[in-house]
């Protein structure tokens, strides 16, 4: 790496971490998309999403939301912000901060974030689905999958806990794990992903589901979601007890799940309100055999698990604009992905 990208990424880390101090992890990865806005690596394309909601016929209470965004499309060229086609070399990991300068001709820069054990660069999402969006990457190269598969991989504790931690951090946004074949785009680099809360946005729909079931604080196990089309475990409550109760139950779970273990991935979703003393961490298993929704072309993550579809090609859009598409197609394509918890 040359000496001009070591000293932009040394003072940019320097004037983030002193902005995280004072202002907190949010307030520093704003400025992190701010600082890429203006140097021109990303641009403000959120103007470019459409978004429509489609409720159930006889209850406005239940909906989902579909996301019509091109550029999202693109990410899987590995393309640059202009969206030219990158050399690959080096293992082509677009997440290696080794790989960064040359990928990105010197105008991507990262920012240093610990969550105890384990440390991770915050990069800015060239391709992103809602506000803010940041990629969380570990700082080593490791695998995205977790450790039930891959001896390599991270532990489910481990990856509760830095999910957790970091939501804790960042009050309004929503943190995500998507496992390989459950959404991951880069399944070889072990990361996280970040997206702020849109202003003004209702609930997502398995929010509004998982509150109307609880969220199991003070016990020891999870809530399940009911009347929702896919099968999800929720904890509610402090950090810690959420860390625990939920990292102790997956352990469970796995032990007795795992004739069938190889063969799953999973999407955790976790959030904390602006505000609110508790968080809320969602789990979902899926099959890696079906990493898209029935009848829709992208990778299925933690978003559409959310109960927000997104769609980037052109067919999808007639499609929108037809009408060939409601609320009873989307739960549908949602049920599709469906794994059972209950079984073992």
């Amino acid at each position: 790496m040359s000496v001009e990208f070591e000293n932009a990424w040394y003072d940019l880390n320097l004037r983030l971490r002193e902005l995280e101090s004072s202002a907190g992890l949010a307030a520093a990865l704003h400025e992190l998309e701010t600082h890429h806005l203006n140097s021109g690596f990303i641009a403000n394309s959120l103007h470019e999403i459409e978004r429509r909601t489609f409720y159930h016929p006889h209850n406005s209470e239940r909906y989902f939301r579909v996301q019509y965004n091109p550029r999202r499309a693109l990410r899987f060229a590995g393309s640059d912000r202009n969206g030219t086609q990158m050399p690959v070399g080096e293992k082509g990991c677009f997440l290696c901060r080794d790989n960064i300068e040359w990928q990105q001709q010197g105008a991507q820069l990262g920012y240093r974030v610990e969550t105890g054990e384990r440390s991770y660069y915050a990069l800015t999402n060239p391709f992103p689905i809602l506000p803010s969006h940041i990629v969380i990457a570990s700082t080593e190269h490791h695998t995205q999958d977790w450790r039930f598969r891959d001896e390599n991989g991270l532990d489910i504790a481990d990856l509760i806990d830095d999910l957790v931690r970091l939501a804790d951090r960042m009050p309004g946004h929503l943190g995500f794990y998507n496992g390989v074949d459950g959404g991951a785009s880069i399944p070889t680099h072990l990361h996280l992903q970040f997206v702020q809360r849109p202003d003004n946005a209702t609930r997502f729909p398995l929010e509004v589901a998982a509150r109307a079931v609880g969220g199991s604080a003070g016990t020891d196990g999870p809530s399940f979601v009911e009347h929702y089309p896919l099968d999800v475990a929720v904890w509610v409550g402090a950090p810690d007890d959420v860390v625990a109760r939920a990292s102790r139950w997956l352990t469970h779970w796995s032990d007795r799940n795992r004739v069938r273990l190889d063969k799953l991935s999973a999407n955790i979703i976790a959030s904390r309100d602006i505000g609110a003393e508790e968080l809320a961490l969602y789990f979902v298993a899926r099959d890696r055999a079906k990493p898209r929704a029935e009848g829709f072309s992208g990778l299925a993550g933690g978003l559409e698990v959310l109960g927000e579809l997104v769609m980037s090609s052109a067919d999808e859009k007639d499609r929108l604009d037809d009408g060939s598409i409601g609320y009873f197609d989307i739960e549908a394509a949602l049920a599709s992905l469906r794994v059972s918890l209950d079984e073992g």
